[in-house]
């Protein structure tokens, strides 16, 4: 079980509620990034929290600002009984 701020819950059960699992980083100046999920909504988040998803490999870099949620990511937010 992966140990996550209820904010990093928060931004992967985002993520995964509004698409696929991939999501476009849009950084806006300061400590804060948008959240873009295509053809959908947009979100800001703390750069922080999106960084350390991905220091946790929960978030993988696949394309030029693209992420995706990975199996291990999608695992950390799954309930579990």
């Amino acid at each position: 079980m992966v140990d996550l701020d209820p904010e990093q819950r928060d931004v992967l059960l985002w993520i995964l509620d509004e698409g696929s699992g991939e999501v476009v980083l849009a950084p806006v100046g300061g400590s804060e990034v948008d959240l873009v999920i295509r053809r959908g909504p947009r979100r800001r988040v703390a750069e922080r929290d999106v960084a350390r998803l991905v220091d946790l490999l929960l978030l993988e870099h696949v394309q030029r600002k693209v992420y995706r949620v990975t199996e291990l990511g999608r695992e950390a937010v799954r309930p579990h009984i």
